[in-house]
């Protein structure tokens, strides 16, 4: 990760979260957040690839927990307040996948120890196809979206908006791209009412995981009439 990114766009983007009045979240609020997006991911296409077609709360919980400490140093993790009805994970540009080892460290053996070392296999082979499609289309030179959950009993409250429209004002003032992924038909749409543009819809090599690439370019409100 380019270190002049963590100087100046991290803290940058975090006085933007700040000042819309959503929280930063601290180590100490990862478990609760891996809890909200275990919920958030029920009956997911792509955990439910990961734990062998079934829905797994403990694997999903595991996995977000897992992501989300070893990118705390080079994410922004935020959510609408303390409690934590809804979170985003934006991780700026240069981000290629988790790296094996802090994976590991992290827990990664608890996951493959519950779900079966299997699930190694099943991980790279997601990993691998989404990062080579993210470079494709943005060269690596994006903000990506690596998570937005919103817990089950609070949706359709506009917390989703609330979580985005600060983030993609600072990206549009800063000129930058932002990418996603989902694996649910349903989000697209969604992420379309935020200015994403549907890049790729295709199975994920050897699944039956459909993989909706999304890429938003910046909206310049100058020239718009």
């Amino acid at each position: 990760m380019d270190k002049l990114v963590r100087k100046i766009e991290i803290p940058l983007a975090k006085k933007i979260i700040e000042k819309a009045g959503l929280y930063i979240a601290q180590k100490k609020d990862l478990d609760h957040l891996a809890e909200v997006a275990a919920d958030a991911y029920k009956d997911y296409p792509l955990h439910n690839y990961f734990t062998k077609g079934k829905y797994d709360k403990k694997a999903s919980k595991l996995l977000m927990q897992i992501s989300l400490k070893t990118m705390t140093e080079d994410a922004i993790i935020y959510a609408d307040s303390p409690e934590v009805n809804g979170f985003a994970a934006w991780l700026p540009f240069g981000f290629t996948g988790n790296k094996t080892m802090p994976f590991l460290l992290s827990g990664g053996l608890e996951l493959f120890f519950h779900s079966g070392f299997g699930l190694v296999g099943r991980l790279l082979n997601y990993e691998n196809y989404a990062m080579n499609l993210k470079k494709e289309f943005t060269d690596n030179y994006d903000w990506y979206l690596f998570n937005l959950s919103v817990k089950k009993e609070a949706q359709g409250k506009g917390i989703a908006s609330k979580l985005m429209k600060p983030m993609l004002k600072f990206l549009d003032d800063e000129k930058m791209v932002a990418y996603l992924e989902t694996n649910k038909e349903s989000n697209v749409g969604l992420y379309k009412h935020y200015g994403f543009e549907l890049k790729r819809e295709e199975f994920v090599p050897k699944t039956d995981v459909m993989h909706y690439a999304m890429v938003r370019n910046p909206i310049d409100k100058n020239n718009q009439i």
